[in-house]
């Protein structure tokens, strides 16, 4: 938090600083005012958290520097001192958002409470603000795409990027989870991120022309940071409120194209044969995620508009999603698809199929999640696998399908991947070690270990603090 000190008399504004930076590692003091008129200009250069403010000072005094700096910026928090024990002054004090009255020489107890108060109450204030900014941009990106030259829009728009002249969708597809983290490192503008599924919709704001390049660009190294296994769709920068759901629109139109073709990873939307193209995505889509009755109903509407080669692509896709996941491909050829009733039965199986694997992720996840959370515990695969409501040998099949090893492997990693890092913290000692990663054994602990690693705990530990 950012400290200001409004104190006339040097010795206690020195010492006041010293006692805050001594106490407090999250504190900085920035800046000294000497007097009233002091410190309202040093409040506006420096933007503080907090004020300490006297309210004897040569000039304009503490309260009346107070109501000034109240009413440029409310958000600040003030903490009256005074050598005089006026309760009419405190009175006065509080319409303006006086947090507490400290008497000179202030009680370091005081000063301490006081300052430990507003942080918890700044911190609360801080999260509610962005609970509330976090929600008004979740609905300008849902009414940007579904409700385009809205009033509601316009509100939104002028509320949170007043300043806003271009901006331009990205969807990128992906099986595995999107680091937020990573989109905010690689997007140095103002951006709006919105996860669903196996979709991460970012809406993109500038406060100048977005070119094309722009675009691109920032699609090549975030797709690169994301890795390969993502699929990032563009759309067009759009000048105006009312093209940005056309952005929208071409870039998840794009991710699906790249996601099907699997040559690109990023990239705008392909225009050739566009309506059928999309229609051939969209029903793809569909039995990507799992949604058999999406998937029919999709079907029975365009089937009239597809021909029998687009099906045969249909077809294709379908089968490429199933086999990339290393899920069995059901037994009916594209010449078995001869009735509508044939095609819909083949779409809601190949769904049931995409249902059964998500499911089983899910149930995957459940379970790294409890080896992460517990590996310090003694498990054993019976355990885990009551804990996720599965019968121990399927789900010890299903885990070594998904991970390559056995329980018993996974588990013994996560455990010395956690051991080495607290090697590498060399605070603790090995018998300690060994409790906390889950062996009441060291020296079981330590054959493992150089089973694993070729070397001893011990070794290992000695080598890194030679480097």
């Amino acid at each position: 938090m950012r400290i200001l000190i409004a104190e006339d008399e040097l010795l206690e504004r020195k010492a006041m600083k010293k006692f805050i930076e001594h106490n407090f590692n999250n504190m900085v003091v920035v800046g000294e005012a000497v007097n009233g008129r002091k410190a309202i200009e040093l409040a506006a250069a420096t933007c503080p958290d907090i004020i300490f403010m006297d309210i004897k000072m040569p000039g304009i005094n503490g309260l009346e520097a107070i109501k000034e700096i109240n009413t440029a910026n409310p958000a600040i928090k003030f903490i009256l001192v005074s050598a005089y024990d006026s309760f009419d002054y405190a009175k006065e004090a509080m319409q303006y958002g006086i947090k507490d009255y400290i008497l000179k020489p202030g009680k370091k107890e005081e000063i301490v409470k006081s300052l430990l108060r507003l942080q918890q109450e700044i911190e609360t204030e801080n999260r509610e603000k962005q609970q509330a900014t976090a929600l008004l941009q979740e609905q300008f990106m849902t009414n940007a795409i579904k409700d385009p030259g809205s009033e509601a829009l316009n509100d939104l728009l002028h509320t949170l990027f007043p300043q806003m002249r271009s901006g331009c969708f990205l969807v990128v597809k992906s099986e595995a989870s999107v680091d937020i983290d990573t989109i905010k490192k690689v997007i140095d503008l103002t951006h709006i991120v919105k996860q669903q599924a196996d979709m991460t919709v970012i809406c993109i704001l500038s406060d100048i022309k977005l070119e094309k390049s722009d675009v691109l660009n920032m699609a090549r190294k975030l797709q690169i940071q994301l890795g390969v296994a993502m699929y990032v769709g563009i759309g067009f920068p759009s000048v105006s409120l009312e093209k940005l759901p056309q952005s929208y629109q071409e870039a998840y139109t794009a991710s699906l194209q790249l996601a099907a073709a699997q040559k690109r990873h990023y990239g705008f939307r392909q225009e050739s044969n566009k309506q059928h193209t999309t229609i051939q995505l969209e029903l793809a889509y569909f039995v990507e995620k799992g949604q058999g009755e999406e998937a029919i109903n999709f079907y029975k509407k365009h089937k009239e508009r597809l021909t029998e080669s687009e099906k045969e692509d249909i077809y294709m896709m379908v089968k490429n999603i199933l086999t990339t996941r290393d899920i069995a491909v059901p037994v009916n050829a594209f010449k078995s698809l001869e009735t509508d009733q044939d095609w819909q039965d083949y779409l809601q199986l190949c769904c049931m199929k995409m249902k059964a694997f998500y499911q089983s992720k899910q149930y995957i996840n459940q379970a790294k999640a409890y080896i992460h959370q517990h590996f310090e515990q003694a498990m054993t695969l019976e355990d885990v696998a009551d804990t996720v409501g599965l019968s121990p040998n399927y789900f010890s099949n299903m885990f070594k399908q998904e991970f390559g090893a056995t329980f018993i492997d996974y588990l013994t990693e996560v455990r010395l991947q956690k051991a080495k890092q607290l090697l590498e913290e060399n605070e603790l000692s090995l018998k300690e070690i060994s409790y906390l990663i889950g062996y009441k054994d060291p020296n079981y602990f330590s054959r493992v270990f150089k089973k694993h690693y070729h070397e001893s705990p011990k070794h290992f530990q000695q080598t890194i603090f030679k480097k």
